[in-house]
């Protein structure tokens, strides 16, 4: 466990769902979802935190493109959805929720 900091905050994983989290935070209000990635301690929190928070992000994301048929929401991909696991499971939670919730945090201001 451990490592490089700045491999987890650069990572294409880590920017992807920090973007999403970001998205729902400033426009759907979900402060859920940084409360359960905050309380997340271990891999199964996390990935129980991660589940919930997709599973809210998806609805948002389709009610949005119902009103604006036009454009696509974003979503982070499959790929970036296994590369986050593979960082938790390298890095332990602790650092990879840090940069999460972070990256979302600072790029909402």
């Amino acid at each position: 466990m451990g490592g490089n900091l700045s491999e987890i905050y650069s990572s294409e994983p880590v920017r992807a769902f920090g973007k999403a989290l970001n998205i729902a935070v400033r426009q759907n209000e979900d402060f859920a979802s940084l409360v359960e990635f905050e309380y997340a301690e271990d891999e199964e929190s996390f990935s129980e935190a991660l589940k919930r928070f997709l599973r809210r992000y998806e609805s948002q994301a389709r009610k949005y493109e119902r009103k604006k048929e036009d454009r696509s929401a974003y979503r982070p991909t499959e790929e970036d959805l296994r590369g986050l696991i593979d960082l938790v499971r390298v890095h332990g939670v602790p650092p990879v929720r840090s940069a999460l919730v972070s990256y979302a945090l600072v790029r909402a201001l």
